[in-house]
């Protein structure tokens, strides 16, 4: 099934292509009917079950006119439904300059020396978009760069790509074909309003992080820290670890660091390394943590807050708004709500209001600018964008 969804028919405004099977060959069909649609950028969201061929997808986007940027994702949803398999397109009728990173390593993040660039110059103080590879070892470092280059004031919305099984592969969509540990920067030539929340509870502490490397927390208050979470866990709630059970625990816990102005920013531990604990994003040394729960109810009244800020904001930005929202939500918030994820979608849209499309990428981290205009790596949480 493939659709083109148009406001009004309107040349000015996002053109919106679906399909369900998320084939090779659909994903051409995609392309060649928003180039031919009038699209001048496009943006490209497909599945990790799509099981797409590097071969294929590379001559199909080294073939189209149009500046590509996106990335394979655990799944995404599209008008009220949730999919793991498919492909979503969005054709845009300005021009973006997009920026790539390859290679990305500790030891060189010159932001302001990108490995290429596509797309037409815009200006350095446009609005964000941000895809990275989730696997890859200096996804935070390059973030930090990035502000440290730019400075605040952006509105920044992004997220991590790549596949619930870890394993890191080639995920990231541009014309020279699928990259992995790799980032891109989209700078828009239209404002961008974004917002962010999360709904996440404090259950338990604050512990000590005594010892970490990255995103490994390997002791808290100077034991395991897997014992630490553990004990915690167990002592407060019904739930009991075994040696197959972790991330099925793990996704109702996270960690939080408190930073200024008593903002928590999560931390999603996701696998267990004998007793260290491995996290998507950094956990610093020396900072304190709490043990995080969710109550569905705040969960998703989070989405709801992150639609009604951004369209706030947006309205300050522009009095000329396309009618689209572009959400990064965690996947791990829809694997922690299970059959209620539904019920956060509803209450996304009722934030965002009526008439309006919005497209949502189930992400492995997400990527936003803070109020005080700092760009984080955050977890658990949901981005809102909206042009």
């Amino acid at each position: 099934m493939a659709l083109i969804d148009q406001h009004n028919n309107s040349s000015a405004l996002p053109s919106i292509w679906f399909a369900t099977d998320g084939t090779d060959e659909q994903l051409k069909e995609g392309l060649d009917l928003l180039v031919a649609n009038a699209a001048v950028s496009i943006m490209v969201i497909a599945c990790g079950d799509n099981q797409h061929s590097p071969l294929q997808v590379k001559l199909c986007l080294g073939a189209c006119t149009a500046p590509i940027f996106g990335g394979i994702f655990p799944g995404f949803f599209f008008e009220g439904k949730r999919y793991e398999r498919g492909i979503l397109l969005i054709g845009f009728p300005f021009s973006i300059q997009l920026d790539v990173y390859d290679n990305l390593s500790p030891e060189y993040l010159k932001v302001d020396q990108p490995s290429w660039q596509d797309g037409e110059a815009v200006d350095v103080a446009a609005d964000l978009m941000i895809f990275v590879d989730s696997m890859a070892n200096a996804t935070e470092s390059f973030i930090n760069a990035l502000y440290e280059t730019i400075g605040g004031g952006n509105h920044v919305i992004g997220g991590g790509a790549g596949t619930l099984d870890f394993v890191q592969r080639p995920c990231l969509f541009t014309r020279a074909g699928l990259l992995e540990n790799a980032a891109l920067v989209v700078k828009l030539s239209v404002p961008l309003g974004s917002a962010v929340d999360h709904g996440w509870e404090v259950l338990d502490g604050p512990y000590l992080v005594t010892e970490a490397n990255g995103a490994k927390v390997n002791t808290i208050d100077y034991l395991p820290a897997f014992q630490v979470y553990r004990e915690s866990i167990e002592r407060i709630t019904d739930y009991r670890f075994n040696k197959n059970n972790f991330f099925q625990i793990a996704k109702n816990f996270p960690l939080g660091i408190v930073g200024i102005n008593e903002e928590i920013m999560v931390r999603d531990p996701v696998r267990l390394i004998k007793n260290e604990l491995l996290c998507v994003g950094c956990v610093p040394v020396n900072t304190m943590i709490y043990i995080l729960h969710g109550r569905r109810k705040f969960i998703i009244e989070a989405a709801c807050l992150a639609g009604e800020q951004s369209g706030v904001k947006l309205k300050d930005a522009t009095t000329n708004p396309m009618g689209l929202a572009i959400v990064f939500d965690c996947i791990s918030r829809a694997l922690y709500l299970g059959d209620d994820f539904s019920e956060e979608l509803l209450a996304l849209n009722a934030g965002i209001g009526e008439g309006k499309k919005t497209v949502g990428i189930l992400s492995i981290g997400e990527i936003a600018n803070t109020d005080r205009g700092t760009i984080n790596l955050l977890n658990k949480s949901i981005v809102v964008g909206q042009i």
